[in-house]
């Protein structure tokens, strides 16, 4: 019986410390800064000043100093989001979709509003049909962005086959792709509709939109595993909060994302179907 006793009192003391310990890693977690990684489709400058509202957002929501980080290159933030480097990370679906499936990490939100993938020339140099870009160099961000996957499958619907029609070139964001359209160092770039809207006036001035070639679902708003879930929650919370505000909405309107919603069952169907393309474009960066 004292056996017993003994047991239910060691069982009840473990308890009481996973529970303590539980709550200590919360208030560990509301200490320090929060740090969320945002996806360099645009010049760091840029990124930084546009997403600032939303840092100071949760930071007052939250009670506790967010830091928004980023990186020189798509390949380097994709290592450094699948390395655990930020708490919550802003990313391109199918990169999200991969984190969320093999490195434990949870889905947020994601903007409404479709990525709108559109080919973009000089003003100067028009492009008026598929064929103007034989035997061309069109500037992306990264081959294994899925902007450019599916881009690439609509060229090839349109008769042009990457490698032997045109080649893509790759720069270090969308920003950079499109100056390199402008400048004339490729005969066009495929970049995001919002990389367009962005753009410094100088850029848009000298840009002129061809058309759209690629709709694929907006970015994904995810978090670590080692961020707690009811911090998670209160995260979730703090973004739709934002979304209703005035400047929620003025950010919205400045960066066309439409506002939040909660992913589908279709995009994970959409977005499982690019796994394959995609862990192979990533190569030694994917376990």
């Amino acid at each position: 019986m004292r056996l017993i006793t003994k047991m239910i009192v060691l069982a009840f003391s473990l308890l009481l410390c996973a529970s303590s310990l539980s709550l200590a890693d919360e208030k560990l977690a509301e200490r320090r800064p929060l740090t969320v990684g945002l996806m360099p489709y645009l010049s760091t400058r840029t990124l930084l000043a546009n997403y600032q509202p939303i840092a100071a957002a949760l930071e007052d929501a939250l009670k506790q100093p967010v830091q928004l980080l980023t990186a020189p290159d798509f390949d380097t933030f994709v290592r450094r989001v699948l390395d655990g480097e930020y708490d919550i990370a802003l990313l391109a679906p199918h990169y999200a979709r991969l984190a969320i499936k093999s490195y434990g990490y949870t889905p947020l939100l994601l903007h409404k509003s479709p990525i709108r993938g559109v080919l973009v020339s000089s003003r100067a140099q028009p492009l008026a049909s598929f064929n103007d870009l034989r035997g061309q160099n069109i500037a992306i961000v990264d081959r294994s962005a899925l902007l450019v996957i599916a881009g690439a499958i609509t060229l090839g619907e349109n008769g042009l086959t990457e490698g032997s029609d045109y080649h893509f070139i790759e720069t270090v964001s969308h920003s950079s792709a499109l100056h390199n359209a402008i400048s004339g160092k490729a005969r066009a770039a495929l970049v995001s509709y919002s990389t367009l809207v962005l753009a410094a006036p100088e850029l848009q001035r000298d840009a002129l939109l061809w058309r759209d070639i690629a709709s694929i679902p907006g970015q994904f708003y995810i978090a670590h595993s080692r961020v707690p879930p009811a911090r998670q929650l209160a995260v979730k919370a703090a973004l739709l909060a934002f979304e209703k505000t005035p400047e929620g909405q003025l950010f919205f309107e400045k960066t066309k994302h439409g506002g939040f919603r909660e992913p589908t069952a279709e995009d994970y169907v959409l977005l499982d179907k690019m796994m394959p393309e995609t862990r192979r474009l990533l190569g030694n960066t994917v376990r």
